[in-house]
């Protein structure tokens, strides 16, 4: 069983963020997106959520989290 524990507020995701300076992010799609990891210099990967799916994005705080299309985002703490 995994546990989320949400510590902000959801947003809807499309530019860069830092999903407020989280290292672990809650992403859930509607539809498939390409969401894409980067620092202030270079992208650091990419890569595709499917359809009515949900993942964690571990990440540096200040690492930045964008998708194609619109996703819901918020901080969190995991634990699976």
């Amino acid at each position: 069983m995994n546990i989320i524990k949400g510590l902000a507020n959801q947003i809807t995701l499309t530019t860069a963020n830092t999903v407020y300076d989280a290292s672990c992010v809650f992403v859930s799609a509607i539809n498939a997106a390409v969401l894409t990891v980067a620092n202030s210099t270079v992208t650091i990967c990419t890569f595709t959520i499917p359809a009515n799916q949900y993942i964690y994005v571990q990440k540096n705080s200040t690492d930045t989290l964008a998708a194609n299309v619109a996703v819901y985002a918020t901080k969190a703490a995991f634990r699976g």
